[in-house]
């Protein structure tokens, strides 16, 4: 038998969060911790109404990030982990990305390491070279999901099937529920 639940998995996940905790890095308020406060791990709106993600945590990664946002020799933003100026700084990076639209500053970040990327809907990441290279994201019947993971050499993937229509087997499930002589 093998017992596995999503929810542990999350919790799995969650051990970044409370290793961050033990350091300080995991604060309840929000907006004030490591993962959610400074101006360097943000998502940003750009000028076309789409959003840039930011995460450039490590220092080699923000410095990548200044030197092609141009702001490599500013004092203010060489102090990285100064809590006092995260919001002025994410003030200022909200308006330099608020001036020209998601796809200008994809081209600008692309095939950088300075951990930057835009947010894509479901529907833009499917298409997404990398995304549509692993075969993610299926239409099944036009309806997109994601494919199966993980997955494991050898084994044939299965494309799934179209889902039922709403209340399409409901009489025959209430039918069997209201049969106490089934022993399903």
């Amino acid at each position: 038998m093998v017992d596995a639940a999503i929810v542990d998995g999350s919790a799995h996940m969650m051990n970044l969060l409370m290793v961050l905790g033990q350091s300080g890095g995991l604060v309840a308020e929000r907006g004030q911790s490591l993962l959610d406060g400074p101006h360097w791990c943000r998502v940003y709106r750009t000028a076309d109404g789409g959003f840039i993600s930011v995460q450039c945590i490590e220092p080699k990664f923000y410095a990548l990030f200044l030197d092609r946002l141009g702001l490599a020799a500013d004092p203010q933003f060489a102090k990285q982990f100064d809590r006092d100026l995260w919001p002025e700084l994410g003030n200022r990076l909200a308006a330099i990305f608020a001036a020209k639209p998601r796809d200008e500053w994809t081209s600008l970040f692309e095939g950088s390491d300075a951990c930057v990327s835009p947010v894509l809907s479901p529907w833009e990441a499917a298409r997404h070279p990398h995304m549509a290279a692993r075969g993610s994201w299926l239409a099944v019947d036009g309806v997109l999901q994601a494919a199966a993971a993980p997955r494991f050499s050898g084994w044939a993937q299965k494309t799934p099937t179209k889902g039922p229509a709403r209340d399409e087997h409901g009489a025959e499930i209430r039918a069997e529920l209201a049969d106490p002589d089934t022993n399903r």
